[in-house]
């Protein structure tokens, strides 16, 4: 995992550790700019990118959602030494504008909202195009993506993109309902092999409030078959979304469909080291600290 030149000016948790499905794999926290209600700030590798220095991204641990701020270590830094500078008791460090950091991905998804209500699809189309090449699995960005491609007979495209969104955690927005139902009407050609598209009639993504849910053998068997195909990334991410889903199961829900968290956690971090070299475990990384 690529580390940012500039490590050394905030001071990672040195204590962290993956241990459960949220924050999500591939994110650790710095104590810079922590509020002190639960939330933090964090480096996090995107999926696929483990070669490319780390986003900051900002906890809301009361939504089980990560918000990918900043582009860089080094926008972030910029953005708390004016917030600093701006208010003496420190103050909070927002999502920037995308003149400040112009490949923000929070940011790019902010304005193609606004530019979707002012009808500009191809402009939206741009910045939501432009969030993604940053975090892949970024759901909220994917489920507006899709929307537009589809008012653009983009079919192809929408199709794919709704096949990531569905894929793609909750701990990044969500639920990809309308691209799932979407999904559902579309004519599949014989040589479809994707295990999302190929079975998404099988798949409700209501979740919570009962005994049993047909949706996790589903999720489960496009894991493997993501494996077998070689499609690690897809694998990945669809793991992280599984883990998140799951524990927020009960005891006895995760029980009867056999899943043990900590296995699966090691499971991840397995895939992960196929993923990228050394892995995709942040907490494992042997960093300079500050101070």
């Amino acid at each position: 995992m690529q580390l940012p030149g500039n490590l050394d000016l905030v001071t990672l948790d040195s204590h962290w550790r993956h241990t459960s499905p949220y924050p999500p794999l591939g994110f650790i926290p710095f104590q810079e700019a922590a509020l002190g209600n639960g939330d933090s700030f964090g480096l996090y590798w995107p999926i696929g990118s483990e070669a490319m220095e780390p986003i900051v991204v900002e906890t809301w641990h009361d939504e089980w959602r990560i918000q990918p701020h900043f582009s860089s270590l080094a926008a972030f830094l910029h953005a708390l030494a004016q917030t600093e500078e701006d208010d003496e008791d420190g103050g909070y460090v927002d999502t920037p504008a995308l003149a400040d950091d112009p490949a923000s991905p929070r940011a790019a998804f902010l304005a193609a909202k606004e530019l979707i209500a002012q009808q500009d699809g191809s402009g939206a189309i741009a910045l939501l195009e432009a969030a993604l090449a940053m975090v892949p699995e970024y759901t909220d960005a994917r489920v507006a993506l899709h929307g537009q491609y589809v008012r653009a007979g983009r079919i192809d495209e929408a199709v794919k993109v709704a096949i990531q969104a569905i894929i793609s955690p909750p701990s990044f927005g969500g639920p990809p309902l309308k691209a799932l139902h979407w999904l559902r009407q579309q004519a599949m050609p014989d040589a479809v092999t994707d295990p999302i598209w190929r079975h998404c009639k099988q798949l409700s993504f209501s979740f919570g409030g009962s005994k049993e849910n047909a949706d996790y053998p589903v999720l489960a068997a496009a894991i493997d078959t993501y494996l077998e195909q070689g499609k690690l990334r897809s694998a990945a991410t669809l793991m992280q979304t599984y883990a998140e889903l799951m524990s927020a199961e009960t005891v006895s829900f995760r029980e009867r469909y056999g899943f043990d968290q900590a296995a699966f956690i090691a499971r991840q971090i397995a895939v992960g080291a196929q993923l990228a070299p050394g892995g995709r475990d942040p907490s494992r990384l042997q960093a300079p600290q500050a101070g």
